[in-house]
């Protein structure tokens, strides 16, 4: 327990309470990043869909997805989701984990989630003995500072189209010691 907050990992049946601080989160950080259409047209139901998929689908060799959520009395506040590396290429040579999404809502940032969520999957992968991971995070999204305090050092870019728009994606790189344990 945080400052009244639960962290906790989740199973496939909290899919909709994160399917829903998903597309809040990306309808709060993006407004003025991405195209309105896009985020207009985001669905809760298709979100729930995306993430029963994302539990699923996630059977990796090292580690299956897993997803840790933030709860604040009995309501779903935030979550980090990641897993094995996506894709290998090149460019992220090195890194066997990947967090995939770290979202919490605006009423909820800067009380030290995003802190706890890092060193907790942090500890999860160490236990699978991967020593590496990457984050993706658009250009214009104020949060990349944040990944650099916690350590990560930019490592390669790409360009994503999302709604007609171009956007700079960029991906931090970040490294485990072998030692000391955070734990939940």
């Amino acid at each position: 327990m945080h400052d009244g907050y639960e962290i906790k990992k989740a199973g496939i049946r909290g899919v909709r309470d994160i399917a829903d601080v998903h597309v809040d989160c990306w309808r709060e950080t993006y407004r003025g990043i991405m195209p309105d259409g896009k985020l207009d047209a985001l669905s809760y139901e298709k979100s729930a869909e995306k993430w029963k998929d994302f539990f699923i689908s996630g059977k990796g060799v090292l580690l299956k997805n897993t997803v840790i959520v933030a709860k604040k009395n009995d309501e779903t506040v935030g979550f980090c989701a990641g897993g094995e590396v996506r894709k290998f290429s090149k460019r992220t040579e090195g890194y066997k984990g990947e967090i995939k999404a770290v979202y919490i809502l605006k009423e909820h940032q800067r009380k030290g989630l995003g802190r706890i969520f890092l060193k907790n999957f942090e500890e999860i992968f160490r236990e699978k003995e991967i020593f590496s991971y990457i984050i993706w995070v658009l250009k214009d999204n104020d949060s990349k500072g944040f990944y650099r305090k916690m350590g990560g050092k930019l490592i390669t870019t790409k360009t994503y189209e999302i709604g007609g728009k171009k956007l700079k994606g960029l991906c931090f790189g970040f490294r485990i010691s072998e030692g000391e344990s955070y734990g939940f």
